[in-house]
């Protein structure tokens, strides 16, 4: 089963790369936290990472790449959305 709450949104531009995901609850979070540290572990790359809370425990999590010369950004957003068995990215 797909994971229908955790909404995922990308931008990209040039070599500019963002993953917005918008979590609903703590556990949530913490699950988004916990993956983005073993996808960083894995690929051996350190995205910039900004948690944004909104209301009643929701908000986003948004992992960043600048200057992204290689396309790193792509392995790692794949990989990411898979762990979280997330369906659909939103553009």
């Amino acid at each position: 089963m797909k994971n229908t709450c955790i909404k995922a949104y990308h931008e990209m531009e040039e070599r500019y790369a963002r993953l917005v995901l918008a979590y609903h609850n703590n556990e949530q979070r913490k699950t988004i936290c916990d993956t983005v540290s073993i996808v960083i572990d894995e690929k051996e790359i350190v995205p910039t990472v900004t948690v944004t809370p909104g209301k009643n425990f929701g908000g986003e999590y948004s992992i960043e790449f600048h200057d992204d010369y290689d396309k790193e950004s792509g392995a790692f957003f794949e990989e990411l959305i898979k762990k979280l068995d997330i369906g659909h990215c939103e553009i």
